[in-house]
């Protein structure tokens, strides 16, 4: 979907007037304690494995997390007509306040994509397929249909292409995104963390006047980069 309009907000508020000025110093006050309060939280896990676990372990690696988040309100709206989904949804950045609404509309079959493109209605889905002795390659299979309302007319096409996978790199980073119900059993207010993992490079060396080997590791890096709060019905 899965992330502008952020400049302008900017140079909105740059503009404004006092009543504006003062309601952004408050909004930047409140994030400026939210974050202050999410350091304390995860400085508390850094702690613990610095002085329970990586002792213990000889050569283990340090955890540093780096806690900056943005934080955004996420209010999402599910209706399911004729065997179809659709999805409404508004996000408001709180540090920015600046507002994005989001739709989609889906199937409820296979998934696909629907959309109305003038008196054309579309449905769009693709399937990613493993085929041959490589793993790193991949096909990409992508039907298309789609019926006129004013003719009834329709038809649909099919098409394919085969992609190479990017492998993982562990040591610049892979991002883990992970939803946590806050409040009631329906899940439905859930928190959204969003962090990014950086696994250390082992770098080996070895010595000829003792013929020793020495293996050095450096330190498991953990960016927060979003906290944010989804309010799904």
């Amino acid at each position: 979907s899965i992330y502008g309009g952020a400049t302008s907000s900017s140079s909105m508020y740059s503009s404004s007037t006092p009543s504006s000025r003062r309601y952004r110093s408050s909004t930047s006050s409140s994030s400026s304690a939210s974050n202050d309060k999410n350091n304390n939280m995860f400085q508390k896990t850094q702690n613990w494995w610095s002085n329970k676990v990586a002792p213990g372990i000889k050569n283990w690696p340090k955890l540093r997390i780096s806690v900056e988040p943005t934080t955004t309100i996420k209010i999402r709206k599910t209706f399911r007509p004729l065997k179809t989904i659709v999805r409404l949804g508004a996000d408001f950045n709180t540090q920015l306040g600046v507002w994005q609404f989001k739709s989609s509309w889906e199937d409820d079959i296979i998934g696909g994509k629907l959309t109305l493109n003038g008196r054309e209605l579309q449905m769009t889905k693709s399937w990613q397929l493993s085929v041959g002795a490589m793993e790193d390659l991949v096909t990409r299979l992508r039907f298309r249909a789609a019926v006129d309302l004013g003719t009834m007319k329709a038809y649909a096409r099919v098409g394919f292409r085969t992609e190479r996978l990017s492998p993982i790199s562990f040591t610049e980073g892979f991002t883990i995104v992970k939803r946590l119900p806050i409040v009631g059993k329906d899940g439905k207010t859930k928190l959204e963390v969003k962090a990014n993992f950086a696994l250390p490079e082992p770098e080996i060396e070895y010595s000829t006047e003792n013929q020793r080997s020495m293996v050095g590791m450096g330190d498991i890096e953990v960016n927060i980069e979003e906290l944010n709060l989804v309010l799904d019905y």
